[in-house]
């Protein structure tokens, strides 16, 4: 069987079967011959009713770090299903469009631009996402007027387990499960969202220290379209992106580039250029890259001699670079922001040398979606990660550090991503998320089998 995957994806032997592991190399998500790839929804209908034993699991773009959508230790019955034949625009009105669940994000944002539309959410940072795996797995940006991706959701198309096909609107009360379902509910088939005019942005950088980010982080993330702050915690260091709708000169200029990103002419900010090229050594030696080739080091270098710009909002904020890595996202209540900081400032005061990359502050306001950690409240989602080396090998120490960040946040209310790594164990999920037990029983009623089910879920919604 061949198929083609991205170009991070790793394929290696496991005894005599081929298995694709996921971005980060640490997870087998399922041997070749489980990948399947159904080119019309009938085919998909056909295997759902005609095989009702089999489980399977969706895949998207293969960028979460958890086994979320593995089937590799589920059977060879199980299969991989990848919708890459599903994608592309459906329908377009005047302020809505609907894209096969398949679809990448990038296909998605570079055709609202030309439309001269956008979401009304701010994007998350990797454009290779599928549509249907940033919704189910909760992908956000920043900005507390707005919150997560499904946000911007208003209709739904999805295949149940027996192969039934359903429309899920806002009216229906189920609403809020199905935007984030991690894929346990239903198979996304499409979704129509919301757009909105498209604005131009100027994005200004500066780079602060921790006592102003301690006082004014709330603030500004009040008083600004969309903010991202990378908190340097071993320099007291923090460099903040403020969003908002550009000048009238700035949008012209602008458009008289071609609508290509502008670099503002002016003062360019070198304050970081010191720190930033410690933390490439440091950086170098915990991934074994003493020649600094690989790309992670471009997520760093990128705050040298910083400029501020203009664009639209993709240009500007869906910047990622999937470099295989440990990364965990844990959201804590917005009012427990500052008490985080200062947990997280005593925490690298205790265990200087260890981080070699910062900490990634985005703010989002109250979310619809049951899963969420933002579901009816403001929160900060605080980043961390470790970068892999080439080898797939990751410092000493890498992942205790991970869960001793994330023990350090549980109490404050933290909930984790459920699309990046996650110690489950140190979280009272039913506690935490409101909608838990509705999501639960609202599973076993339309997956009475767990079909879309594997052991990793299992785990993570089972009693507690």
């Amino acid at each position: 069987m061949t198929v083609q995957f991205q170009a991070f994806h790793s394929i290696k032997a496991i005894g005599n079967r081929e298995v694709l592991f996921n971005w980060s190399r640490t997870n087998p998500l399922g041997a070749l011959d489980q990948v399947w790839r159904p080119k019309t929804r009938d085919q998909l209908q056909a295997l759902l009713r005609e095989h009702p034993e089999r489980k399977l699991r969706l895949i998207g773009s293969g960028l979460s770090f958890e086994p979320i959508h593995s089937v590799y230790a589920e059977g060879s019955q199980a299969l991989l299903v990848d919708l890459h034949h599903l994608r592309g625009q459906l329908a377009q009105t005047a302020d809505t469009v609907t894209y096969q669940a398949g679809t990448p994000l990038d296909t998605v944002y570079a055709e609202l631009i030309a439309m001269e539309r956008m979401l009304p959410a701010s994007p998350g940072v990797i454009g290779i996402q599928t549509l249907g795996g940033a919704l189910s797995t909760g992908t956000h940006g920043q900005g507390l007027h707005q919150s997560a991706l499904c946000d911007a959701v208003e209709a739904m198309t999805v295949m149940l387990a027996n192969g039934e096909i359903i429309r899920v609107d806002r009216t229906d009360p189920r609403f809020g499960a199905f935007v984030m379902g991690m894929g346990m509910l239903g198979i996304l088939l499409d979704v129509r969202l919301r757009t909105v005019p498209n604005r131009i942005m100027r994005c200004t950088k500066f780079t602060t220290d921790y006592p102003f980010l301690l006082e004014h982080n709330e603030r500004l993330n009040r008083e600004h379209g969309f903010v991202k702050s990378w908190w340097f915690a071993w320099t007291g260091e923090s460099h903040i992106w403020l969003v908002d709708p550009a000048s009238d000169d700035e949008v012209a200029r602008y458009r008289a580039g071609g609508s290509e990103p502008l670099l503002l002419e002016g003062d360019i900010d070198a304050r970081m250029n010191a720190t930033i090229d410690a933390t490439l050594q440091k950086m170098a030696k915990d991934t074994k890259d003493e020649a600094l080739a690989g790309e992670h080091f471009e997520t760093v270098r990128r705050f040298k001699d910083a400029s501020d710009l203009v664009g639209n909002v993709y240009q500007i904020l869906c910047k990622g670079i999937p470099a295989p890595q440990i990364n965990c996202e844990v959201a804590v209540p917005l009012n427990r922001m500052n008490e985080a900081l200062e947990t997280l400032q005593a925490w690298q005061q205790a265990n200087p040398g260890v981080l070699h990359y910062p900490f990634i502050l985005r703010c989002t306001g109250p979310s619809e979606a049951w899963l969420s950690a933002a579901y009816g409240q403001s929160v900060c989602w605080i980043g961390f990660l470790v970068y892999l080396a080439a080898d797939g090998t990751f410092v000493n120490g890498s992942m205790e550090q991970m869960r001793e960040l994330q023990q350090l946040l549980a109490p404050l209310g933290g909930i984790p991503h459920f699309g990046k790594h996650l110690a489950m164990d140190l979280y009272d999920f039913p506690a935490l998320l409101p909608r838990w037990n509705d999501f639960v029983a609202l599973k076993a009623e339309l997956d009475p089998h767990g079909r879309f089910e594997n052991r990793w879920l299992s785990d993570l919604f089972a009693n507690r």
